[in-house]
């Protein structure tokens, strides 16, 4: 090893020139990893938000759940609507039945009691007149109707936090292969440079297997990153219905403090997933109440006109109106209604926990945000000592000081550092939309990360 420190000296005023050329354009490659570059094409994070709106399941599925909350209140007020009945029969007799009745004086008329072919008709209408239970039910219905907007409402900010995070796990995973890339192109020149220094006797075999390795493992980081970028696309287009565009944007740098906390926790109970919660147990209410109503008598009446061919004594058309008045008495209501108290309860519990949920949210991703932010200025001063450290490495390599090894284990560092800071940038980007959207602000229009 000696005698090669001595033939690298010997040689250094000759080969300096060329050692600089070639080691300059691998800081240049280094250095370049994170340096603010403009977005290639990927689509604004609104533009995600905006085709999950009407492309992700969870939305679709929530609109027809709404609609359906829709059609069943419809149906459940129309039970207070009269309910029409027309019916018709023809009835073939073997005999009919035909009485012959005086009038007056000589007179007679011909009754037909039952016709050898009749033909019966009747048309009815009855109308509920008091019926507290549907009354009831009727609230009951639009509660839950009003509960699975709110819910479609609470969906749509889920799916936003979930567009979000996968919009950014895009963005990471193209700095990610944009750093693995240039690692790659930095390792093939340190081996042409070892190559070149093996070539001339003054770097070891070892030397130029290590430089191989590590070009192999540059490779190897490489399809890693692709990997994960094509899961990360996957993922961001299942969720929003788009398929992203090829290329990735500027994370931001900024790493100023969010305001109070306060000014988040505040109007948390019109949350959609709060007001959806709320509406749940009115609703549970409601019904509890047209079980109870179950016990209470009913009034209706019923209008009703017949026509047939064999009135027998009577006439033909005419009409029936009908009031009836039904109290029905089954223990088991009071059961009944005792489980639907209960229910009503335990919605109303998840009404609170639903509150609370709420604030926890917006606490724990406050928390996040500057949790990220010390984490983010971290790797930051990691990335930027990592890389001093790999341009001395490179620079003491040069002047025969310390092996290569030492130069592969500034860069290794020094590229851990680069991807813990584009991941590090990228979940800071994403808490803070997060806590947004805990806090009930929608991200529509926002350029995330831009």
């Amino acid at each position: 090893m000696k005698h090669i420190q001595e033939i690298e000296h010997s040689k250094a005023p000759r080969l300096g020139a060329r050692r600089l050329r070639t080691w300059s354009l691998g800081v240049c490659v280094a250095v370049a990893t994170l340096a603010p570059r403009e977005a290639s094409a990927l689509q604004p994070l609104s533009d995600f938000v905006r085709s999950a709106r009407t492309q992700n399941f969870d939305v679709r599925e929530q609109a027809a759940v709404v609609a359906q909350r829709d059609d069943e209140t419809s149906q459940t007020s129309w039970k207070l609507a009269p309910v029409v009945t027309a019916s018709a029969s023809y009835t073939n007799n073997q005999y009919p039945a035909i009485a012959t009745i005086p009038t007056g004086i000589n007179k007679t008329e011909s009754v037909t009691i039952m016709a050898q072919n009749q033909l019966d008709a009747t048309f009815s209408a009855t109308l509920p007149i008091v019926d507290v239970g549907a009354w009831e039910r009727i609230g009951a219905a639009r509660r839950t109707a009003s509960a699975a907007k709110a819910q479609s409402n609470a969906t749509e900010f889920e799916v936003q936090r979930a567009v979000a995070q996968a919009y950014f796990q895009v963005v990471a995973a193209e700095a990610v292969l944009r750093s693995a890339s240039e690692r790659r192109d930095t390792a093939q020149a340190n081996l042409d440079y070892v190559t070149k220094r093996n070539a001339a006797g003054v770097a070891p075999e070892l030397d130029l297997k290590r430089a191989t390795a590590e070009l192999e493992s540059a490779h190897q980081d490489v399809t890693e990153a692709e990997y994960q970028l094509r899961i990360a696309r996957r993922s961001l287009a299942t969720v929003t219905g788009l398929d992203p565009s090829p290329g990735g944007i500027e994370l931001s740098s900024d790493t100023s403090p969010e305001p109070p906390l306060e000014s988040f926790a505040s109007g948390l109970s019109s949350l959609p997933s709060v007001v959806a919660a709320t509406e749940t147990t009115r609703a549970a209410e409601r019904s509890a109440s047209a079980t109870r109503a179950a016990l209470y008598p009913t009034l209706s009446a019923t209008a009703m006109e017949r026509i047939t061919n064999a009135p027998g004594f009577g006439q033909s058309p005419y009409y029936q109106i009908v009031a009836t008045a039904t109290w029905r008495i089954d223990g088991s209501t009071v059961h009944q209604t005792a489980a639907a108290n209960r229910a009503a309860e335990a919605a109303s519990i998840r009404g609170e926990r639903a509150r609370r949920n709420a604030e926890d949210a917006v606490f724990n991703d406050y928390q996040a945000v500057v949790r990220q932010i010390e984490k983010t200025r971290a790797a930051r001063a990691q990335r930027e000592s990592s890389d001093l450290a790999a341009a001395m490495a490179r620079q003491r390599y040069e002047a025969g000081t310390v092996n290569y090894l030492d130069v592969l284990t500034a860069e290794r560092d020094d590229f851990a550092a680069k991807v813990s800071l584009i991941q590090a940038s990228a979940d800071l980007a994403y808490a803070r939309l997060a806590l947004r959207l805990a806090a009930g602000r929608r991200i529509d229009g926002e350029r995330g990360g831009q």
